[in-house]
């Protein structure tokens, strides 16, 4: 009787020939699973770095809404420090804005121009204080310091220069200073409101510049010395990311992949100045 089967050199040549196939089909996998992994942290970063810069883009922009000024501030500047809407820092690296960003009420009753003391009636007054919170502006036209609170009467140091009619909006004013720092260990681009606390905007931020244009030029300074800077007009930021983790893989000195961004951004409450 034949009896059929494989022979050892046989048996071999399988158990081989098997070894080079999932060889091949894990170097695949791994090299799959190596992409992936790239891509994601790629995508994770281009995220992080839109997502800084169309928040500061946007704020930037606002600068100076609600026709902000030294008188509304006070001698000492808002905080006793900014004296301007926009104050760069000197080494280009962070720079502090002034203006209504935010409405957080309106209205209950009509008030005229010039009624000394000024006293307006709000929905709510809880959004504001006489400290940090001290700033109001009504429907984005004027813009006020906060003398007295009380329940939702909110008296003013100065009388209104303008008619403000029920409802319209109500707008806090602040100070937002946009940084680099260190937040859990990474570097981080930070927003500091200067009442609340420092927030972090997005992680793995390396790098922030910021430069200026003025008012008639047509370049943009790192530099804006304290009398001028007034006659700012013009944002220039420059934000670069990298990926959280580094690649064994990829050549240079650390392995991170970056990216980086320029926005040019007009202060368009200012050119009216």
């Amino acid at each position: 009787m034949n009896k059929k089967g494989l022979t050892l050199i046989e048996l071999l040549i399988v158990l081989v020939i098997s070894s080079i196939l999932i060889a091949a089909i894990y170097r695949t996998f791994i090299h799959q699973q190596h992409s992936y992994t790239v891509q994601e942290q790629v995508v994770d970063m281009q995220q992080n770095v839109r997502i800084a810069i169309n928040q500061m883009v946007r704020e930037i922009r606002m600068a100076g809404f609600g026709r902000q000024n030294a008188k509304t501030w006070g001698a000492g500047g808002m905080h006793g420090i900014f004296k301007n809407v926009v104050t760069p820092s000197d080494d280009g690296q962070s720079i502090t804005i002034v203006g209504a960003f935010e409405q957080v009420t309106f209205l209950t009753e009509s008030i005229g121009s010039g009624v000394d003391p000024a006293k307006i009636k709000v929905a709510d007054a809880t959004f504001f204080n006489t400290g940090g919170l001290q700033y109001i502006c009504i429907n984005g036209t004027e813009s006020a310091r906060i003398k007295k609170i009380e329940g939702n009467e909110i008296e003013l140091f100065e009388p209104l220069t303008e008619n403000h009619f029920i409802n319209e909006p109500v707008f806090r004013v602040m100070a937002i200073t946009y940084s680099l720092g260190v937040y859990e260990g990474k570097p981080s681009l930070l927003r500091n409101d200067h009442v609340n606390r420092i927030q972090p905007l997005a992680e793995n931020i390396e790098f922030l510049q910021f430069r200026y244009m003025l008012q008639g030029e047509d370049i943009y300074r790192n530099v804006v010395p304290g009398n001028r800077r007034d006659e700012i007009r013009m944002v220039e930021v420059t934000i670069r990311a990298r990926t959280d983790r580094n690649d064994p893989e990829l050549g240079g000195a650390d392995g991170f992949r970056r990216r980086t961004l320029t926005s040019n951004i007009q202060l368009r409450n200012l050119f009216s100045i």
